[in-house]
């Protein structure tokens, strides 16, 4: 702490204190008690709304009314909204039904009455709920395929078998070396009279190594054996000999 709490403050400093609390504080009689004297910005369901939700969701549920033939469903009304009942026989659906007409069923589906209309202008229509799915969207699978065959589509959008497998597009290797076998590792390779690979017996330790110098004379190594190819002059012969050519009078 840098500041010495001994010391006195001034009333300006207290003043402009006291207006921030003014300012940006309540006073607690002024704080909210109860949670209605709060914005309910968030949407906060009261009880009464949240017995009404509940109510009118178990008055929407399905209530089972038992096994009857397709014949024998109950005609569409309110009197049986919401109702449902396992139809013990197959049956193909009429217009009656929310997927229109037209849809086959096995014996054992559920059939729900429902309404599809308005609060004002209610409408009821029969509702399938089954674990059996209409699959004529479906590609049937191939009877008879080839195994390793690729698949095809027939014009009606079906697997069919297409009669060929990867080897029918397999490239053409004739014009593609052969590898060597057995060859020696750090060998050269070299071509036979056919173009193919083969080991020339030979690597690089066969042939004689030249180590070029960068500076100094102008010698090359050659299996260790050194060999002069250039004399380079010095520094001091080239001097001598520019001193020479430009101040002829300086020299001895």
């Amino acid at each position: 702490m840098s500041y010495d709490l001994t010391k006195l403050a001034k009333l300006k400093a207290i003043q402009s204190l006291a207006q921030e609390v003014h300012t940006n504080y309540a006073k607690k009689s002024e704080l909210p008690t109860k949670v209605s004297d709060l914005t309910n910005d968030s949407n906060f369901q009261t009880q009464t709304q949240v017995e009404s939700a509940i109510s009118a969701a178990v008055a929407g549920s399905l209530i089972p009314g038992g096994s009857v033939t397709f014949a024998n469903l109950p005609e569409l009304s309110a009197t049986v909204k919401n109702h449902i009942y396992n139809v013990s026989d197959s049956f193909t659906t009429t217009s009656d039904f929310i997927e229109g007409a037209g849809h086959d069923y096995p014996a054992g589906t559920n059939v729900a009455i429902i309404d599809v209309g308005t609060e004002s202008t209610p409408a009821y229509k029969y509702d399938t709920y089954t674990g059996t799915f209409d699959f004529s969207g479906f590609a049937t699978k191939v009877s008879g395929a080839t195994s390793g065959n690729f698949p095809a589509l027939d014009s009606e959008g079906n697997l069919t078998d297409s009669g060929y497998s990867a080897q029918d597009f397999a490239g053409d290797i004739s014009g593609k070396a052969d590898k060597v076998s057995n060859a020696t590792n750090g060998n050269f390779a070299g071509l036979d009279a056919n173009g193919n690979l083969t080991d020339s017996g030979k690597s690089a330790s066969d042939f004689n190594k030249v180590l070029v110098p960068t500076e100094g004379d102008g010698t090359v190594t050659v299996d260790g054996t050194s060999k002069a190819i250039v004399y380079i002059a010095t520094d001091a012969e080239v001097t001598e000999m520019l001193n020479d050519i430009f101040n002829p009078s300086s020299g001895s």
